[in-house]
């Protein structure tokens, strides 16, 4: 994480734990992009081509989400929203994950759930004394009860993944609400393939209309794809999604505020395709608006999250606006080793990113 200035701290960051409320100009909103780790990157699965490797993938994804350790990742990623009092957060990569024993005559059946990256944040938000409730969420892929091996036996593995959006609960109605909770999934998506067959990759979107002190917008999150080498009709995968979100939800008379794990590189050089797309449409990106000089990298972190050293190489996570609003302050959460849990974990493998905005007069 670079160095803020004092005021830019102070204008950017709650000084207490509790993060109770905002300055009283109408300069204020904070909005905050977090994608909070699913645990893993499911390269082993993607690399197996034989239904023995497929056993022995699934059997080490699950393996390596253990280790990182969700409930208190979420803990220490907690704090970190806390620290920048958002009244609307984007989250992504919010998986339950669920194992239940395999039958060599009946296969898989039931499983229970062994981690709720949702759960355990809400948990631990309210645990440290924040007030937020789920705007909306929105299912992405959900790969069935499947069997994989381990060093303890065979078990069946299940994973629903998840974006959402969190709001604000502790601010007077008069300075901020929100309405209208949508999301959908993007027509354009990969398919997976396996040994045990092809997997569909769905990716989501959502959103919420809101007003802060009488002005309104749409924030809107996202997590567009990050395997983009399936060409579909000469366009990548990702660039279709971000085609379809900006001509979809983000189509509003409201002036919008995206905030994202886009996947798709703003620094350093090159730039990618669906990042460039954004910049033509018109979106000011808040972060190279203040920060021109400032890569501001947000990815990634070990696949384990237990790198002793900062590996943060490319800025994904971004805050986008369309319409009359102004950016005044901005900065990455979870990026320095003050921030990891007491195991030595990061937060997650991202950094989350938090933005004060100016909503100007319509």
């Amino acid at each position: 994480m670079k160095n803020l200035t004092l005021s830019g701290l102070l204008l950017l960051l709650a000084v207490n734990a509790s993060a109770q409320a905002f300055s009283n100009g109408k300069g204020d909103l904070r909005v905050m992009t977090y994608n909070v780790n699913e645990g893993t990157d499911f390269l082993e699965v993607q690399q197996a081509t034989n239904g023995q490797q497929f056993l022995v993938a699934v059997g080490q994804t699950i393996t390596q989400v253990r280790a990182t350790s969700p409930p208190e990742r979420m803990k220490a990623l907690a704090k970190q929203i806390l620290s920048a009092s958002p009244a609307l957060v984007g989250l992504q990569e919010l998986d339950q994950w669920s194992t239940g024993p395999f039958s060599f005559v009946t296969g898989c059946g039931s499983t229970t759930t062994e981690f709720d990256m949702l759960q355990e944040l809400q948990d631990a938000l309210a645990a440290q004394g924040g007030h937020y409730q789920v705007a909306i969420q929105a299912q992405q892929y959900a790969f069935p009860a499947i069997p994989g091996v381990t060093q303890s036996g065979f078990l069946c593995v299940q994973v629903v993944n998840h974006i959402a959006i969190l709001a604000r609960t502790d601010l007077d109605p008069s300075t901020f609400q929100w309405s209208n909770p949508l999301s959908a999934q993007y027509a354009s998506a990969l398919v997976f393939p396996t040994p045990i067959g092809r997997l569909p990759l769905p990716r989501a979107w959502a959103s919420v209309d809101a007003s802060f002190h009488g002005q309104s917008f749409r924030f809107i999150t996202t997590h567009l794809e990050s395997v983009d080498t399936t060409p579909i009709i000469g366009f990548s995968i990702r660039k279709l999604q971000g085609a379809e979100l900006r001509s979809g939800p983000a189509t509003t008379t409201l002036p919008v505020v995206i905030a994202m794990d886009s996947n798709s590189q703003a620094a350093p050089l090159p730039q990618d395709a669906t990042y460039i797309d954004f910049s033509l449409a018109g979106y000011g990106d808040v972060w190279s608006q203040l920060k021109p000089g400032v890569l501001g990298l947000t990815c990634c972190q070990a696949e384990l999250d237990n790198n002793p050293v900062s590996q943060l190489y490319q800025r994904i996570d971004l805050i986008l606006t369309l319409g009359p609003i102004e950016g005044q302050n901005i900065a990455l959460f979870g990026a320095t080793p003050a921030s990891k849990t007491a195991g030595g974990l990061w937060p997650s493998d991202h950094a989350g990113v938090a933005a004060q905005l100016v909503l100007e007069t319509q």
